[in-house]
């Protein structure tokens, strides 16, 4: 049997009940707590942008995936499908005075249609942060390195980085392939079709030479003794200083301590046309889908008319909420209470605004009968002269009366 239609959802939306809604905005602001320390400043951009904010290269396969709406002057509005191309957009314009480099950060849900059958969310959340007007090897690791620790904040206890160079694939396909054939090779990285890539190489009318040395570009994944075999692979000048640039990368993602978590991966290609040169993404144990991704990308700002080299990632805060409820399920959240019949209500509103100010999570419950003990959770019953229920709550009761008492008696 169907059901009525006011208690269904549109497709890729969900609802968090409690606690699960609890542990999501605490992964949120665990993000945002890393990312202040580090130096980066919230960003709150519009849920809604004109289309023509992300028309410039900044969508992940085209339109079909946006939501559109139209507004009354007939431009064409879309909830947003990313958040680089809308800080961008402001770094451009509001901020376009503001001296480089810029730190900021957001927190934002993100919106995509999907097909029915991807599994995938059509809203979802990311936190994630944008290095603005700072071109070095440095801004790559400290961004790489900042991934990292805002991941162990959140409390993710098993995942690793893999960090690529879009230039050096650029390189190779450009010396071994030719445009034609690396646009159906990089297509086939994209979506890590190993497969179909060493099909596309066995069909493709290659001198063996390029063939082995394109063959090989999947298996360049590991520590810094990959990049010894990846100048074997490559003598273009492109490639040649990606792999110098992921050398010095390497040194300095050490001398922040976390090489532990990354492993360079120069097969890796993410789906984004904007990017430019470094590029990573994030695995957790357990999880089928990246739990954050990013990267360099110098041209985008100057579509906005502001150029800037630019670097940054995004923390997918579902993904990375499902790998937390894997490690360990979020367990059922308990709120204290305090009960009371109505002749106590002035004490029980003064009590509970007391142990407030304390910092506990409290609420009030207004009815002349005790909890039953089948209810569960911790409560304070205010009937007779003294309360009855949880000892701590009573002990707390206690010396809020005798805090009370000796406020009259100064008084």
């Amino acid at each position: 049997m169907h059901k009525p239609l006011i208690f269904e959802k549109p497709d890729g939306v969900k609802d968090y009940l409690p606690p699960l809604a609890r542990r999501k905005r605490q992964l949120e602001a665990a993000c945002q707590r890393v990312f202040r320390r580090w130096g980066y400043q919230e960003l709150i951009t519009p849920t809604m942008e004109f289309l023509e904010t992300f028309q410039n290269g900044a969508l992940r396969s085209g339109e079909d995936r946006v939501f559109k709406m139209i507004d009354r002057s007939g431009r064409t509005v879309v909830l947003r499908p990313d958040m680089t191309a809308p800080i961008a957009r402001v770094v451009a314009s509001s901020l376009a005075h503001h001296p480089l480099p810029l730190r900021l950060s957001y927190t934002a849900a993100i919106f995509r249609q999907q097909e029915r059958v991807a599994g995938r969310d059509a809203e979802f959340t990311q936190a994630g942060v944008e290095l603005i007007g700072d071109g070095s090897v440095d801004a790559d690791a400290e961004v790489i390195a900042l991934a990292v620790r805002a991941l162990e904040e959140a409390g993710v206890a098993t995942f690793r980085l893999a960090v690529g160079d879009v230039s050096f694939l650029q390189g190779v396909f450009a010396e071994h392939a030719g445009e034609h054939l690396g646009e159906i090779l990089r297509s086939h990285l994209v979506r890590q079709n190993f497969v179909g890539y060493e099909e596309e190489l066995n069909r493709a009318r290659l001198p063996e030479k390029n063939r082995d040395c394109l063959a090989a570009v999947p298996r360049l994944r590991g520590g810094p003794e990959v990049l010894e075999r990846a100048r074997e692979v490559t003598s273009h000048p492109v490639a040649v200083r990606s792999l110098e640039r992921m050398a010095e990368l390497w040194d300095i993602i050490g001398l922040y301590g976390v090489s532990e978590r990354v492993q360079i991966d120069l097969s890796l290609m993410l789906d984004l046309s904007y990017y430019t040169g470094m590029i990573f993404e994030g695995y957790a144990s357990g999880i089928g889908f990246p739990v954050c991704a990013g990267g360099r990308y110098d041209e985008l700002l100057a579509r906005f008319g502001r150029r800037a080299p630019a670097t940054g990632f995004m923390i997918g805060v579902e993904r990375v909420l499902d790998a937390l409820e894997r490690e360990a399920p979020t367990p059922p959240v308990t709120m204290p209470r305090v009960v009371y019949p109505p002749e106590r209500r002035r004490e029980a509103i003064a009590f509970a605004g007391w142990l407030r100010n304390g910092g506990w999570d409290v609420a009030l419950e207004c009815r002349k009968a005790a909890p039953d003990p089948a209810e569960g959770g911790r409560s304070l019953f205010l009937a007779g002269p003294e309360p009855e229920g949880d000892p701590e709550l009573v002990r707390a009761f206690c010396q809020w009366r005798e805090a009370q008492k000796e406020e009259r008696a100064d008084g």
